[in-house]
């Protein structure tokens, strides 16, 4: 099992999207503890929002275009008092990576702070993992074809393709896929004679052609 590290939360800024009341003073007297500066506005104001860390969000009173994204770039944290099935609809819709209840006492703010970090750098992670699968997938046919142009121009089966193609991406140090796009760039020739890869392989496939 893998073990995440708590994160030091000092020196960052919280923006508290909430009408000042007594939850809000709980929640200040919290984050002072963990020394996170803290902005208190409602409604939020887009053109601060670009040194904020962490927002806390008042569902009560959310509206729709209340944040400037679709999805949010720092973590988010729904203050939920009203659970409303319209109100809590609404708060999901908003993508949250945490949530905290009313009232706001005096514990559960840290817990509510280390689920939305980790939550949201795991959905971050996530969402670039799916955008390279999505990239390669878009990839695939330019591979075949490639793959296919290797086999005709050097007279191998497509095993052999794949592996002279598969050794110039891992001597270029990226991806089959980028590998592909700048080979497709080369129209005179596919992959270059002066790499020791290549001329490794034409060299025992030569060879092995000579055997047979």
């Amino acid at each position: 099992m893998i073990r995440q590290a708590i994160p030091n939360f000092s020196d960052k800024t919280a923006l508290i999207a909430h009408r000042m009341d007594g939850n809000v003073d709980a929640l200040l007297s919290q984050l002072r503890r963990f020394n996170i500066e803290a902005v208190c506005q409602w409604p939020p104001r887009v053109k601060d929002l670009g040194r904020i860390d962490i927002v806390f969000f008042d569902v009560d009173a959310g509206f729709d275009g209340m944040f400037p994204w679709t999805e949010a770039p720092i973590p988010l944290i729904a203050i939920i008092g009203s659970e409303t099935p319209g109100r809590l609809a609404w708060a999901i819709s908003q993508h949250p990576s945490a949530y905290i209840t009313k009232p706001i006492g005096s514990r559960g703010v840290f817990q509510a702070l280390v689920t939305a970090f980790h939550h949201h750098a795991d959905r971050a992670e996530l969402r670039g993992e799916i955008a390279d699968l999505r990239q390669r997938l878009q990839c695939r046919p330019l591979v075949v074809q490639t793959i296919l142009r290797l086999m005709n121009a050097r007279g191998i089966d497509d095993d052999a393709a794949f592996r002279l193609l598969r050794d110039e991406s891992m001597r270029r140090r990226i991806s089959v896929e980028a590998c592909c796009q700048e080979l497709e760039a080369q129209s005179d020739h596919f992959l270059p004679t002066a790499s020791p890869t290549v001329s490794k392989l034409n060299g025992s496939l030569a060879n092995r052609r000579r055997q047979d």
